[in-house]
């Protein structure tokens, strides 16, 4: 399955984000707290995102094996909260943490990010009950 239009960023680039960051994300207008947009791809064996980092003007390609992810939450948690995101409860991230080579790394999704009815909004859940259900081995 694939997303277009999705938006992208590790835990760190929400707890490095600046002031002028938290206020486009609080413009209607404007998209969520991000560092990279791009498409999302989820496979049996593995999540695939492949777009641009927005602030180094860059391609950005990642990928992780679904046997190395350790966590799934669909909604705020204590990085991306409520208060930095204007589309809440509407618009809830997708958390994913998974194994890498530096360490345990966190990302956080808005897939097929989008407007309806005015408000900002995404595919999230529905990448989250896939997701889930590739976990479990369905």
């Amino acid at each position: 399955m694939k997303w277009e239009n999705t938006l992208m960023a590790y835990e760190e680039d929400i707890k490095s984000r600046s002031f002028w960051d938290w206020i486009k994300a609080h413009t209607s207008f404007m998209k969520p707290l991000h560092r990279y947009e791009g498409v999302l791809e989820l496979t049996e064996q593995k999540i695939r995102f492949t777009g641009r980092d927005v602030k180094e003007k860059k391609d950005f390609r990642l990928e992780v094996e679904i046997e190395k992810i350790t966590d799934i939450h669909f909604g705020f948690d204590d990085v991306f909260t409520r208060w930095e995101d204007r589309g809440a409860p509407w618009n809830k991230p997708l958390r994913i943490k998974y194994k890498s080579e530096e360490g345990e790394k966190t990302i956080y999704l808005f897939a097929n990010f989008h407007h309806k009815y005015g408000m900002r909004t995404s595919d999230n859940k529905e990448v989250f009950e896939k997701l889930k259900s590739h976990l479990k081995g369905e």
